[in-house]
């Protein structure tokens, strides 16, 4: 019985000790520089007054300068995507994604290879409506509060 009672408290332990070292871990920690990659817009979104570099001020103008730094050979990348559709000629639907992700190798058991891949570090996105005259504003609003939420996770991550 003290044995039974031993291990449950054993196993009890390394539970909890696997919990904590899983919510200490901070996925945005040491990022310091990050290649930005906005998705090609198309036909609507030209339609509805949306511009790449629009996006990319909007976006990255609320990370204070020197803290995230644009690179273009960083192993982060954050992905911006923005898909436009228009009905009834003069309303414009925005679905608004931007992820960053992380460039990373990892060996495969399985197959005993070494292989590379990206992971996920941060999403955040939205589904934006407005008449064609002030979509532009809308959709870039979205991008500076996203991009706000994007620091804030990050400055929490630096801690």
């Amino acid at each position: 019985m003290i044995k039974s009672v031993c291990k449950a408290v054993l196993f009890l332990g390394l539970c909890l000790s696997t919990l904590i070292v899983s919510a200490s871990a901070r996925p945005l920690t040491g990022v310091q520089e990050i290649k930005l990659n906005v998705s090609p817009l198309g036909h609507y979104s030209k339609q509805c007054g949306l511009t790449r570099e629009a996006f990319e001020r909007a976006l990255l103008g609320s990370i204070p300068e020197g803290d995230i730094r644009l690179s273009n050979s960083s192993s982060y990348w954050l992905h911006t995507r923005v898909t436009t559709v228009v009905f009834e000629e003069t309303n414009c639907v925005s679905n608004v994604e931007v992820t960053l992700y992380a460039n990373t190798r990892y060996y495969n058991p399985a197959t005993q290879q070494e292989l590379s891949g990206r992971v996920e570090l941060w999403r955040g996105g939205g589904l934006y409506s407005s008449v064609n005259d002030s979509h532009q504003v809308q959709v870039n609003s979205a991008l500076r509060k996203l991009g706000r939420k994007l620091y804030a996770a990050w400055e929490k991550d630096q801690l």
